[in-house]
């Protein structure tokens, strides 16, 4: 170990023991939670049922609450009945927040459900695998969006197909957005949209967070979890303004490379109006 990084470690402060004891409340409470409502949420999901479609929306707000995430949205999601929604990507936070405004299916790599309690824990939520390392597979992951979408579940991307520094948004893949336009060649069901969403971390312990404090909560690069996670839970709570723009209406003849540049022109346009403080559409409602 290098002088530098043993210096680092010296002054990294302990977990204070409130601080300790409030990770230990959460865990056994979302534990609870799964025990008492995973069961059905699941049978449900077996047969196709929309029922306890609400539960992961409850899950992912408690999960917010324990780790002091305030969400405050502003402006509507959509309520038609073919929507993907998407947004940029910042942090693994942005599951939670995302998660705590409605029920919702998540893209998500194959990764995230290696893990028994990962799998778990999506397979509550609704997802759909990707494997970013085969560009083979997009179809079929394209046929599953799909099909989540018409049965009615609104499918969330994060479209830079990575985490960023907070900074600046990346520019959008435009693999995914095809799903959309499939979905929007089905008439029968109503139109298809996207929801542009921009995801803004305003304040850090009721501060408004500045440059040098983005890394606590931005997760990138080489950054591994384990460590991200207690360097973020050390601090004081944040606030994520979730901005959501006029829905982008899809026609069954628009390109995905057309749907992909139309949505980030409008995510960007919802950074804009964040960052110089400009509330989009209405005014912030507090979710969690």
């Amino acid at each position: 170990m290098s002088a530098a990084a043993a210096t680092t470690n010296e002054r990294r402060p302990p977990i204070a023991a409130t601080t300790a004891a409030r990770l230990l409340s959460l865990i056994v409470a979302l534990a609870a939670f799964v025990v008492v409502f995973g069961p059905a949420r699941r049978a449900a999901q077996r047969f196709g049922s929309p029922f306890g479609a609400a539960i992961p929306v409850y899950f992912q707000r408690l999960l917010c609450a324990g780790l002091g995430v305030k969400v405050r949205r502003h402006g509507t999601f959509s309520s038609g009945p073919k929507r993907l929604i998407v947004a940029n990507h910042v942090s693994w936070l942005d599951i939670p927040v995302v998660g705590s405004l409605g029920p919702m299916s998540f893209l998500a790599k194959r990764e995230v459900g290696d893990h028994p309690i990962g799998r778990m824990l999506i397979a509550m939520q609704g997802v759909v695998y990707v494997d970013r390392s085969r560009r083979s597979g997009i179809p079929a992951v394209n046929a599953r969006m799909v099909q989540a979408i018409r049965a009615g579940s609104a499918v969330v991307l994060f479209a830079e197909a990575t985490t960023g520094d907070g900074n600046r948004l990346l520019r959008f893949r435009s693999s995914h957005f095809e799903a959309v336009r499939l979905a929007a060649c089905s008439d029968n069901e109503g139109p298809a949209v996207i929801q542009p969403v921009y995801l803004h971390y305003s304040s850090v312990a009721g501060l408004p967070t500045v440059r040098w404090q983005r890394p606590r909560i931005a997760w990138y690069g080489d950054m591994t979890f384990l460590p991200h996670f207690l360097q973020y839970v050390r601090g004081g709570g944040v606030t994520c303004d979730v901005y959501c723009g006029p829905p982008i209406r899809v026609l069954p003849d628009m390109d995905r490379k057309t749907a992909a540049r139309l949505t980030e022109s409008a995510v960007r346009e919802l950074a804009a109006k964040a960052r110089f403080g400009i509330a989009a559409i209405l005014p912030a409602g507090e979710i969690a």
